[in-house]
C-alpha cells in the first residue's frame, strides 16, 4: 500500500518541486531525475533494461521496460514494508514521526547511497534541486504509509 501511495504522491510532488527549482534541461535527462516524462529512466527500469540486455543480448521494449519497473517497485517496497511492520511492532523507536524516520532511512539506503553507488541513478549531487522535492518527499509519504499500513494490519489481525 506505501508503495502505491508513494507512487501516486511522485507526479505532483515533481511538479511542485519543478515549480518551486525549476530544472535545467540537461538536469531531466539524469538517471532517476524525471518520473513523469521519463519514466524510463528510472532505477527500476534502468535496472530492468540492463537485467534483460545482458540476459537476452537485446533490447527490451519500452512497454515491458515500464511494467518490469512496476513489479521490481512493488517487490522492493513489498520487502521493505514487511520488513519494517516486523521491526516497528518490536520497536518503538522503528516507527518514530509516524513511519517518516523509517522512509527518510529507506531514502537514504536506496536513492541516497546505493542506487546512485550502482549507476542506476545520478549522483546525489548532480541531481536538480526540484528532485529532491519529489524524491526525498515521497519516501517520507512512503514511511508514513507503512506506518499507516501497519497500524490498519494490526487493527483487522488482532
Amino acid at each position: 500500500m506505501a508503495s502505491f501511495i508513494k507512487s501516486l504522491a511522485e507526479p505532483p510532488l515533481q511538479k511542485l518541486g519543478e515549480n518551486l527549482f525549476p530544472p535545467k534541461p540537461d538536469e531531466l535527462d539524469l538517471r532517476g531525475a524525471d518520473v513523469t516524462y521519463q519514466p524510463e529512466n528510472m532505477p527500476p527500469a534502468v535496472l530492468a533494461k540492463e537485467v534483460y540486455k545482458n540476459i537476452c543480448h537485446k533490447e527490451l521494449s519500452y512497454n515491458d521496460t515500464l511494467q518490469s519497473m512496476k513489479v521490481i517497485h512493488y517487490t522492493l517496497g513489498t520487502a521493505i514494508g514487511i520488513t519494517y511492520v516486523m521491526l516497528a511492532n518490536n520497536n518503538k523507536y522503528i516507527k518514530s514521526g509516524e513511519g517518516s524516520a523509517a522512509g527518510i532511512a529507506v531514502w537514504a539506503f536506496t536513492h541516497g547511497s546505493v542506487v546512485p553507488a550502482l549507476g542506476l541513478q545520478g549522483k546525489v549531487s548532480e541531481m536538480p534541486t526540484s528532485w529532491w522535492i519529489w524524491e526525498f518527499g515521497s519516501h517520507i509519504i512512503f514511511g508514513l504509509g507503512m506506518e499507516q499500513s501497519r497500524k490498519i494490519l494490526n487493527q483487522l489481525l488482532n
